[in-house]
């Protein structure tokens, strides 16, 4: 009878094996064929070109922020944006775009006038509304006329806008100038209140990052340091609008009381002061700057042709060739955005071993014969940092040359591995420098003490126990403090070599001070001032070859994440949706908020806690 039943067991498993293999053979084959329908459909789908016709302006509505390189946004992240606040999930927009579609129009027959709708673009540094501006400039020299139009101009949008030929402004608007500054939050006494013990630990007179916990205010140190640089920004902008306006420097943001009395004599209005003081050309309601435009452009009173900036990208062909499809030698293009993270990191950060994986990927293609890398970082990582310039000096044995171009910051970290380049170039407005290190963090033993609450007990080592929840050793202290000053010293060593400076000469100039391009030229920290295209054409001038051809080294996307990042949306969607949670409900707020601050706690994970990172960079 055993046998029988051992028999009878052994059969049904089989025929369970059997029936399990099929059903998920059926499975896989349904998904694999649900796949490959979704890529065929993929492939076979194109957007139909907007057609245009002659005597059409082009209408620059830029919404979103300005960017070297767009980041790729994860589908769960967007939909919970989307759905706490739709209306403040940001757009990213390549620089290079921007360029690209204001030079074409230039050139564009059908294009009869650029009119610049700025009213969604969000904050953006000095540098890079100057890399439009420098199109727009190249644009005017087709002698086809520039608009601007907006119920209200923020600082940024009136940069750019001072550019066009007519600045129109709505009569209940106005034109926003504030000026540049840089503010912080000071903790040292909520520390002391707190019971909290702040070892800090830093090399370098000016490394104003760790004052908020040692200081309840500002330093001299700092107010000079910063003021030198924010003062330079501001004398550039004021400069641009004046010229463009053919006014007084003076008189774009004039004194308090000066304004005040200006603003009196107009009982106040701000838009009757910025056309008094000839910031803007006429105050037209909405309905008026249409029916104006139309009679410029076309002499009827109704309506204008017109194709808006994406519209108008779509037909443009792309400024970059993809690695691996490259048609002929040329120069490849990294872009290096963001704080500088430990490991692989996604556009948008700049990460040790995916920076270091692109860069060895440009030493062994035999079609790249220079390389430019564009870098806008604040900083970040010691150790990343280091990697990264390791990579940089392998690919420079190769007998390519490496050409740093900065963005609007290329500081700490950033300016870490710029200094491996042959040669840099920053614009007078990028923010570099802030050569410097620092180690930070806080125990709880006082706080814990108030609580009635101890840590004790024993170890082998003098290095056992050590914990948050305990008082630092002073013989920590000091190794923290070595180490630091240790990371201090090889940053000047590291700035020397690359610049062909002595160690002393570097830290006169150091200390964690923060410089603008314009002083860092005249300190031998650059080499030259200038563009992205001026950095391309310097790279493609020592190799021989032609700026024509660029091409682009990233971590590509493959099919497989992008039909993943489509099934992760709908997903998302899905659960969200049975979930009940509402577009801007509390749990839906919740996870957004856990998700953002768990991203700035993984931003601090550098192996040894050093960092070298310019945070006062970030102006207001």
């Amino acid at each position: 009878m055993r046998k029988l039943f051992s028999l009878l067991g052994f059969i049904l498993s089989k025929i369970g094996r059997s029936i399990t293999f099929t059903r998920n053979l059926i499975l896989n084959l349904f998904f694999i064929s649900f796949i490959a329908i979704i890529i065929i459909a993929l492939q076979q789908q194109k957007e139909t070109p907007v057609a245009f016709a002659d005597n059409t302006a082009l209408v620059l509505n830029l919404n979103g922020v300005l960017v070297d390189q767009p980041k790729l946004v994860d589908p769960f992240d967007q939909v919970i944006g989307e759905l706490v606040d739709a209306n403040n999930v940001v757009n990213e927009i390549a620089i290079s775009d921007v360029v690209n579609v204001i030079i074409s129009a230039k050139s564009d027959d059908a294009i009869s006038a650029l009119i610049l709708d700025l009213a969604q673009l969000k904050p953006a540094s000095l540098t890079k509304l100057t890399d439009i501006a420098d199109a727009l400039v190249e644009f005017k020299k087709s002698n086809k006329p520039i608009y601007a139009y907006g119920d209200y101009f923020s600082q940024e949008q009136y940069l750019l806008a001072s550019f066009a030929d007519e600045i129109l402004l709505n009569p209940a608007g106005g034109v926003l100038l504030q000026g540049y500054g840089s503010y912080s939050l000071y903790f040292k006494d909520a520390i002391d209140k707190l019971n909290l013990s702040s070892h800090v630990f830093r090399v370098g007179t000016y490394k104003s990052f760790v004052e908020p916990f040692t200081r309840s205010d500002m330093s001299a140190e700092s107010k000079e340091a910063k003021l030198n640089w924010l003062n330079q920004l501001w004398d550039t902008y004021t400069s641009i609008v004046a010229n463009n306006r053919l006014i007084n420097a003076d008189d774009v943001a004039p004194k308090a009381d000066v304004f005040i009395k200006q603003l009196q004599s107009v009982n106040g209005n701000i838009a009757q002061y910025a056309l008094k003081q000839k910031l803007v050309d006429k105050l037209l309601t909405r309905e008026q700057i249409t029916e104006y435009l139309a009679n410029k452009l076309n002499g009827e009173s109704d309506s204008f042709a017109k194709i808006e900036f994406l519209d108008y990208l779509a037909l443009q062909s792309t400024q970059f060739e993809q690695q691996g499809f490259a048609s002929k030698p040329g120069v490849g293009i990294i872009f290096a955005n963001g704080q500088i993270l430990d490991g692989n990191q996604p556009p948008g950060a700049i990460g040790g071993k995916s920076l270091t994986k692109l860069l060895l990927q440009a030493k062994d293609d035999e079609q790249i014969k220079a390389l430019v890398l564009r870098i806008d970082s604040p900083g970040g990582s010691a150790f990343a940092s280091e990697q990264i310039r390791t990579a940089l000096l392998e690919l420079k044995k190769s007998g390519k040359p490496v050409i740093v171009s900065m963005g609007s910051v290329a500081a700490s970290g950033g300016y870490w591995i710029a200094s491996a380049a042959d040669e840099i170039w920053a614009k007078p407005t990028t923010i570099t420098g802030s050569i410097g290190i620092f180690g930070l963090f806080a125990t709880t033993e006082k706080l814990l003490a108030k609580m009635g609450i101890y840590s004790d007990g024993v170890g082998t080592t003098d290095f056992t126990g050590l914990s948050v929840n305990r008082e630092l050793p002073e013989h920590m202290a000091q190794i923290i403090q070595m180490t630091v000053e240790n990371g201090y010293s090889n940053f000047l060593t590291v700035v020397a070599e690359g610049r062909g400076m002595t160690t002393e000469e570097v830290d006169k100039i150091a200390q964690g001070r923060v410089w603008t391009g314009r002083d860092a030229l005249n300190l031998g920290l650059i080499d030259n001032l200038g563009n992205l295209d001026d950095a391309i054409a310097s790279a493609a001038a020592k190799v021989d070859v032609s700026t024509d051809s660029l091409i682009l080294i990233q971590t590509p996307r493959s099919e497989r994440d992008r039909l993943l990042s489509i099934f992760t949306q709908s997903v998302a969607m899905q659960v969200l949706s049975e979930l009940n949670i509402s577009p801007n409900g509390n749990v839906a707020t919740w996870l957004a908020t856990i998700t953002q601050q768990a991203a700035q706690l993984n931003n601090y994970s550098d192996p040894q806690g050093l960092y070298v990172e310019c945070l006062v960079c970030d102006i207001r």
